[in-house]
Order: C-alpha cells, then structure tokens, then sequence
C-alpha cells in the first residue's frame, strides 16, 4: 500500500461528532474506513493512516495501536475526556467543528511526513486462500529469484509454520529468529538488521519464529511487524509470508495463492475485498493441486482479481523440501511465477 492510499480509520460513535469527523477524513482525498465497532479498529489501525476517535472508542480498546498516529475528538469544550485520549494513545485532541481546519491541518502534515521519508524498496505480502495452498514456497520462491538481481528479506508471520528456515534448510545457521530482536527506540539501519538473520547462500536473509519445547511468551503483533518492515524496506525487496489478517501497513502488492477451487476462491474474495478497502494492490497466483474445479477466468470472477501466474504440482517436491531444502534450480512453475509476481510489483 502505498502512502496515498493509507486510509483513515474512522472510530466515532457520537452521533453529532460522526459525520464531521468522516468529512474531514474524506476532504484529505484518501480511502475512509468507518468503523463500527473496536474489533475493526484493531483489524485496520495496522494499515491505516491514522485514527480518527471518541471517548467511546477509546474507553473500549483494549491496546494501543501501535504506531498509528491518533487524533481524539471532541464536540465538548467544557468536557473533554483527557484519561481516555492517554488510554487511545492520542497524539492530539481538536474539538469539533471549530478546530476542523487544524485537524486537517495535522492529517495534511501527516502525509507529507510520510512522503518524506517514503523509502525505495519494495514489500511483498504472500498469502493462501487455504490451507496446502503452498504459500511458504511460493514466498521462498520469490526470494530465490530476487536473489539473482538484489538481497531479498524473507519475513515468516507464522508461529506455528515451523519456521522458513527450514523451507531454505538453514535451520542450523545461527541467527536472530522473531523474539530475539530488541529494536529499541534508536536508528536501525537495514544492513545491520540483515546481518542479525540467518542467510542463505544465495543472500536471502530469512526472519522466522524458533522452534522450543518451551511455552515462548512471544507473540508477534502488528507493531513489530510493522517496525521490521519500515527499516527493511528502506531498499531492495521484503517478502512477507502473511496470513490474511497479517498483512503489513506498508505492503506494495498482495498476492493471493488460491487453489483452483471453489471454497478457496471463496476465501480469496473476501481477502481481495479486505486489500480492496485499504487499497493495496492485490494479484492472483492460481494453484492446481492435481484436481482443479475452476478455470483462470473462473477464479478471476469469483476472486475478483486478476491471475497473473499459475502453479502446478510437481512430483517429489515436497519431499525434495523435507529432505534438503527448496533446490537451488528451481522447477520451472515456480520460477515463472516469482518472476511474474516481480514483474507486477516492479
């Protein structure tokens, strides 16, 4: 998603303070998403611009959103709640409707600080409609490809995937795995969070979860994530191996791996939707796993994205994988496909 297109999430439940609020969200020309209840605030406040909120609002979250800049409103100059603005993390607070010009104002300055300090490189989300749909190796695929040409980050969202270290079979290689980074406030430089991370020959710089028999207190969060990307991709490529409730804020393109069938075309639709409202770019990678009930054209109508690369099974693959690793030389279906995927974000 690209910085124009962030969204404002809107989380107001005043009935007088809502549609001036959403007018304003409006009047800065980006997506609004208006919210309903805390559960959307959290399911977006991670790709969203900033918040927009209320004293309602803000009583009910249960956690802060991260890093999302957020401007608490009021309608009441005589009453403002200032112990559930600290509660929402709020930046500022504007009273409504006489302050609307200077909350445009700080939405205004919002973007161009964004804009400022946009940086070059290119974040790719991988994610399955289902379950086998091969997500993780199309992912590693990707990485392989951009390692011919760049230095690729491969970042696994998944706790219980057994990490893509062991896709890549470099599960021996030392190196910084999701719990064992502390960022802390300072400038990270991305060369030097690169070097915390195993690496493949190849130069693929791989961020997993451990594996331990113990009960890790770890549990990534949006934060996190969102703070690891902003220093990877101040250049190259960063490939995100997402479940579709993990997709980045910054996320240049959403690819899709759907099996060609019709339940899977079914989840696909709605994780399309979901990119559709916070305008990420979103693409289709069609699967076929020995039976496929669906044609390109027919998963394309029911999705509602395009097809841009199909997989094929491939005999001895997944054993090949469990053995020793995805094989330097890649079988051809994949290769196409990362190299379609390229072509699309490029």
């Amino acid at each position: 998603m690209t910085t124009e297109q962030a969204p404002i999430l809107v989380a107001i439940d005043n009935p007088a303070l809502h549609p001036e609020a959403v007018h304003i969200a409006a009047a800065t020309g980006r997506p609004v998403i208006d919210a309903r209840d805390v559960l959307t605030v959290t399911r977006h406040s991670s790709r969203a611009h900033a918040l927009l909120i209320d004293d309602t609002y803000a009583r009910e979250l249960h956690r802060p959103p991260g890093s999302l800049p957020v401007y608490f409103l009021s309608d009441d100059p005589a009453g403002v709640d200032f112990e559930a603005a600290m509660n929402s993390h709020a930046q500022e607070v504007f009273l409504l409707p006489a302050q609307a010009k200077e909350l445009l104002s700080a939405l205004g300055k919002q973007t161009q600080f964004e804009n400022a300090s946009r940086d070059s490189g290119r974040v790719i989300a991988v994610v399955g409609a289902a379950g086998g749909a091969g997500t993780s190796t199309v992912a590693a695929a990707l990485a392989r490809v951009a390692s011919k040409t760049g230095s690729p980050t491969l970042i696994d969202t998944h706790r219980y995937s057994g990490g893509l270290d062991l896709l890549f079979g470099i599960e021996e290689v030392i190196g910084a795995r999701w719990g064992d980074i502390s960022l802390g406030d300072g400038d990270v430089q991305r060369s030097d969070l690169r070097l915390a991370f195993p690496t493949t020959d190849d130069g693929v710089a791989v961020l997993s979860s451990a594996r331990t028999g113990i009960n890790d207190p770890f549990r990534l969060d949006a934060h996190d994530l969102d703070r690891v990307i902003r220093i990877l991709a101040t250049e190259d490529l960063t490939i995100v191996d997402a479940s579709p409730g993990s997709i980045p804020a910054r996320c240049d393109l959403a690819v899709v791996v759907t099996p060609a069938e019709v339940r899977a075309a079914a989840a696909a639709s709605l994780i399309v939707s979901e990119c559709n409202a916070t305008n990420t770019p979103v693409v289709l990678v069609a699967r076929h796993r020995g039976w496929s009930g669906l044609n390109n054209n027919e998963l394309e109508r029911v999705a509602g994205a395009p097809v841009i690369a199909e997989v094929i099974q491939v005999p001895r693959l997944a054993r090949t994988i469990e053995v020793s690793g995805l094989p330097q030389r890649l079988p051809g279906t994949l290769d196409r496909a990362a190299h379609a995927i390229l072509q699309e974000a490029s």
